[in-house]
């Protein structure tokens, strides 16, 4: 059994997925590309503040802002998205399948019903990716008993897959201030390397560690900044992440509840009522043709008895008629 069996004019499976696109390149534009050229014209300057050098100082403080917003803005889209999920299963489950079914109890079969439904989630902007919307026309359109468990199933294999961004993205910013540690390092050891190699004499070995210092010092600079940032960034990433998939997970399981609880068992009173009715019916009109069958079997029956009368009733005419005759024959 397939999700998507439950919504084929649909695009989306899972209502509360956001696409990757849209949070990548929005803040690409807004974060990534003023990052970088901000480091290219001011990321040297001696006046620039030391706070301002942590954001900007380098090349790879861009990418690690760049990655924290992405994130921050996708876990945000998702967050919109599953508070409108919530309210609208909400609003289907406490008011609308309750009202449709108490007022149409035993009389609306299973398709009836989906339209009934379907009508009233356009009326009420609902769409037909809502998880409760699709549970409802997978429970009126098939009669696999394992549905409700598959369903759940793929609900909870969708929404960790929701995720996937997210969780690249708390993986990948301290994996970035590792490398602007190594590159910083390395390019400090490459200057200090480089003024140790230029000169022979003591003297002159001292006046280019001089000169050389301030690039050291800022390779260093480079290489924890980086790994400060990364961090500082990485534990409010989680810690929002975990606390939207708990919410996630939250909802799912209320879903389940509701469903089993309130919703399942009115469509199954309802279907069982209409079957009990049907069968009814038929019975009804099974007996009525019997009774009928009965009484033509009567009416045929008398019939035959009223015509055997008629016949006796002439023979018996005949008799007295010759007999009076053979008496006034006799006298």
């Amino acid at each position: 059994m397939s999700i998507q069996n439950s919504n084929p004019s649909g695009d989306n499976n899972y209502p509360i997925e956001q696409a990757f696109k849209l949070p990548l390149v929005a803040t690409a534009v807004l974060v990534l590309i003023p990052g970088l050229l901000l480091y290219w014209f001011f990321g040297d300057a001696q006046s620039t503040p030391r706070s301002l050098k942590l954001l900007i100082g380098n090349w790879i403080s861009p990418i690690i802002l760049w990655f924290f917003c992405a994130s921050f803005f996708h876990l945000w889209l998702k967050k919109s998205r599953l508070e409108v999920e919530r309210k609208n299963s909400s609003l289907l489950s406490e008011k609308l399948i309750p009202n449709l079914l108490g007022d149409n109890l035993n009389q609306l079969s299973e398709n009836e019903l989906e339209l009934e439904l379907q009508n009233l989630s356009s009326t009420n902007n609902i769409t037909k990716e809502n998880l409760l919307n699709s549970r409802l026309s997978l429970f009126l359109n098939h009669a696999d008993d394992d549905i409700d468990e598959t369903f759940a199933i793929k609900e909870r294999e969708y929404m960790k897959g929701s995720f996937s961004l997210s969780r690249f993205m708390v993986w990948a910013i301290p994996i970035m201030g590792f490398i602007g540690t190594v590159w910083g390092i390395s390019n400090g050891i490459a200057y200090f390397s480089d003024a140790m190699t230029s000169t022979n004499s003591v003297t002159d070995v001292s006046v280019m560690l001089k000169e050389s210092l301030p690039l050291v010092t800022s390779s260093l600079a480079t290489a924890f900044d980086t790994t400060l940032l990364a961090l500082l960034l990485s534990i409010p990433l989680m810690m929002l992440m975990l606390s939207l998939e708990k919410n996630e997970e939250a909802y799912l399981i209320d879903l389940d509840e509701k469903w089993f609880h309130n919703i399942k068992p009115l469509l199954q009173k309802n279907i069982q009522t209409n079957v009990t009715v049907s069968s009814n019916t038929i019975d009804g009109v099974v007996t009525a043709t019997d009774n009928s069958q009965n009484v033509a079997k009567e009416i045929t029956l008398l019939s035959t008895q009223i015509k055997a009368l008629q016949e006796t009733m002439e023979d018996l005419y005949e008799t007295i008629f010759t007999s009076k005759l053979n008496e006034k024959s006799d006298q």
